[in-house]
């Protein structure tokens, strides 16, 4: 425990003392503190309700050379949860990242890598894990109304105890977007991904004749229109194409598979808010969300043995932001509540229950 803590603290002296040999250089932070409650935060039924509090402190380093823009940063960020849940973790992350913007109007490109570790609390500290990413982006304006972005990301993650859940996972996303003079903006996403389990321990739990992998195709069809000074809609439509089975192993009594993420379903998802900004200067958002999960070919545990899964997502939420003034800088708090009901043919992942949370991110 006493090498993670100095490992923790060295990535934070390394950030000051690079920001001190910056020349120039402005540093600047922006801590939050936010807690709420949830209930099924395991998104199992019949498990507790829990409460929740997070906290994170990012420092960044920052210069500026004409077009070019430099930022050195590190983020903290702390969750803690009630009731014997064991969800709390802890994650430190160092990265760097460099902007070039061209004339108005014209766009930018920029690079970026991080370093990052997360552990977690007892029951899940077999999922402590250390992770290295980069990306690449480039935005252009194909027209004066006319913005195009391209950005390639590529995440390297590694499980010390569970070797047969690292991964590799390269990720394109292109996305065209058109502003009109009738305030209103469409765009258009596609984004591809692939997560390929690179460690020879995978293809031993999962038994494939090679490494196991899984790769989806997305399309999302976003727009938003102004109604007035104050108030906006905004809708989005996304639908996800599995292109190779999430990777699994099927046993006598024994169904397993890689941790679930969005790449072990396919399906339809699509939300639609409207936003609304109150005399109190308050922002006010209230909005439906409506998503369609097919797991595929995975089967889960049942009395009856394995069976394939289906879900039907719906979430209503509510969310009230005040953003004011701390001396030169703008803080920001933000309460939002909502109620989900996820409807599934199997009675493990059948659940409806309520969640609260509010946040106050203060700069400095």
């Amino acid at each position: 425990m006493e090498r993670r803590w100095m490992r923790y603290g060295l990535l934070v002296l390394t950030v000051l003392a690079v920001g001190r040999v910056f020349a120039a250089t402005d540093l600047v932070g922006v801590f939050t503190l936010a807690g709420g409650y949830m209930d099924h935060p395991l998104g199992v039924s019949g498990e507790s309700s829990a409460g929740y509090a997070a906290q994170t402190l990012r420092l960044d380093a920052r210069q500026q050379h004409d077009q070019d823009a430099f930022r050195l940063g590190y983020e903290l960020a702390a969750s803690q949860f009630g009731n014997d849940t064991d969800l709390g973790s802890l994650r430190h992350a160092l990265g760097w990242q460099w902007q070039r913007r061209g004339a108005p109007g014209t766009g930018s490109v920029g690079l970026g890598v991080e370093y990052a570790m997360r552990s977690y609390q007892d029951t899940y500290a077999p999922y402590d894990h250390q992770e290295g990413n980069a990306y690449a982006v480039w935005k252009t304006y194909l027209a004066p109304a006319t913005l195009f972005k391209a950005t390639g990301t590529f995440r390297y993650r590694r499980y010390r105890d569970l070797p047969e859940e690292s991964y590799l996972e390269p990720r394109l996303d292109v996305e065209l977007k058109r502003f009109f003079a009738t305030r209103t903006t469409v765009g258009f996403t596609v984004a591809a991904g692939w997560k390929r389990f690179y460690d020879s321990a995978a293809s031993r739990v999962w038994e494939t004749p090679q490494l196991p992998s899984a790769s989806q195709l997305a399309a999302r069809l976003n727009f938003s229109q102004g109604l007035s000074s104050r108030t906006g809609l905004r809708a989005w439509v996304e639908q996800r194409f599995s292109l190779e089975d999430f990777p699994h192993y099927v046993g006598d009594d024994v169904f397993d598979s890689p941790l679930l993420d969005f790449y072990a379903h396919e399906g339809t998802d699509a939300l639609a808010a409207v936003k609304w900004l109150s005399p109190l200067l308050v922002w006010v958002e209230g909005g439906y969300y409506l998503g369609e999960h097919d797991y595929g070919d995975l089967l889960f545990v049942t009395d009856q043995g394995g069976a394939t899964r289906q879900d039907t997502v719906r979430d209503a939420f509510l969310s009230l932001e005040r953003t004011f003034a701390v001396g030169r800088r703008q803080a920001r708090f933000r309460v939002a509540t909502g109620w989900r009901n996820q409807d599934s043919n199997l009675d493990t992942y059948r659940l409806s229950g309520g969640w609260v949370t509010s946040s106050l991110t203060y700069p400095f």
